[in-house]
């Protein structure tokens, strides 16, 4: 049945209000979309029957009288492929409509290996990799950006970072029959974090704080994210938080990014191992390109001096930043995600630098800080969030 377009913004409001809060009864739907109840019931019975929405059972109340039969998401209705274009590596995870992961992969790190892929190198990647999963039949890829993406001002990555000023997303697109989405990294775990966050479904406003070799924030606001095609916005790695500090990349001064970077740590790391004689680095690894992440944190549990200077420098600024984040957006949390907040030394150091800061006022609102538990799938698994939203849930396409 061909939809109009206005049955089309209804069903998508319908299926958006799902994903952020299933399990829901029809006449809580109606309530919190303003769809009448009656309007609310047809849209579900066709949802039902083209089994994209099933009935999960009564809901547990003690309201006396006929209770409501909850409504949630039919899993496995469809697949999708996600891919994180990284310095680190190519992440590629299928996930079902739920962003329940079925297959996973993921290659070298082309920072290491001194080259970067070519629009042609991704593309043969990514059809092997479907190649090896046919039972999984896809209906769209979204890719994660370490940048972002207007095809109205160019085909490339818009990023400051010269290695992905060469690939060219449109050649990308074209070597796939399935559509394909882009969005900055940090986007696209916004957006899952609320269509498959287990833990939100209370639609909440959030931040999600992404810090790997760039840091970037984005902002859940009211359902959407916050002023996504300005791309300065959520550039928080390229806010001053040192005037006097060091120099940026991007030619500013003291910029959180020299500080608390994964590049920028590596890159310190990496001159405290050839500058100092007595850096404990040079006992753990054989060559300064060895460092990583683990070995920083090693060395800083050995009492490496070097290291403690390095790390407790990143968390100071981090939680500067972060704290600043709660003054000047209305947010209920903060998610922090990265490889960076998976070791305790650095959690558990913001989480209390957080807790100690002066309060402003006596009973001020405090989002919840929580800390993301990290996999090195998390970004290409978010990306897939872009191909549902595309395909249920975008209103402004319905």
């Amino acid at each position: 049945m061909t939809l109009t377009k206005k049955q089309a913004a209804l069903r998508a409001t319908i299926l958006d209000k799902l994903y952020a809060k299933a399990p829901l009864s029809r006449i809580d739907i109606a309530k919190e979309t303003g769809i009448t109840p009656a309007t609310t019931g047809a849209i579900i019975g066709d949802l039902i029957r083209q089994e994209l929405v099933y009935e999960v059972g009564e809901a547990e109340d003690d309201t006396v009288g006929r209770k409501k039969t909850l409504l949630s998401l039919m899993p496995h209705r469809a697949y999708y492929l996600g891919v994180e274009i990284s310095e680190k590596y190519l992440a590629l995870v299928i996930t079902d409509n739920l962003g329940e992961i079925q297959a996973s992969d993921y290659s070298m790190t082309f920072q290491r290996l001194g080259n970067y892929p070519t629009s042609a190198d991704l593309a043969d990647f990514i059809h092997q990799f479907i190649a090896q999963h046919p039972d999984f039949p896809l209906t769209a890829i979204g890719v994660g950006l370490p940048g972002h993406v207007d095809f109205d001002l160019s085909p490339y990555i818009q990023s400051n970072n010269q290695h992905w000023q060469n690939l060219h997303l449109e050649e990308l697109a074209q070597a796939f029959s399935l559509p394909l989405y882009f969005d900055n990294k940090s986007h696209c775990l916004t957006l899952a974090q609320r269509l498959y966050g287990q833990d939100d479904k209370n639609d909440h406003n959030f931040i999600v704080f992404h810090v790997a070799n760039g840091i970037h924030c984005s902002y859940m606001y009211q359902g959407r994210i916050y002023s996504q095609q300005n791309f300065l916005i959520g550039e928080v790695g390229h806010t001053v938080i040192n005037p006097e500090g060091e120099r940026c990349p991007c030619g500013k001064n003291g910029c959180l990014q020299v500080y608390a970077s994964e590049s920028a740590l590596m890159d310190k790391a990496g001159l405290l191992y050839h500058a100092s004689r007595v850096s404990l680095l040079r006992t753990l690894v054989g060559d300064s390109t060895d460092i990583n992440l683990s070995t920083l944190m090693s060395a800083y549990k050995l009492g490496d001096i070097g290291s403690i200077e390095l790390i407790n420098t990143a968390c100071k600024y981090l939680t500067i930043s972060i704290s600043n984040l709660c003054q000047l957006i209305d947010t209920e949390r903060i998610y922090l995600d990265g490889e960076i907040f998976s070791y305790p030394i650095i959690s558990e150091l913001i989480l209390s630098q957080l807790h100690d800061m002066v309060q402003l006022f006596p009973q001020q609102k405090q989002p919840e800080i929580i800390i993301k538990p990290y996999s090195h799938l998390n970004v290409a698994k978010a990306a897939t969030s872009l191909c549902i939203h595309a395909e249920f849930l975008d209103k402004d396409k319905a």
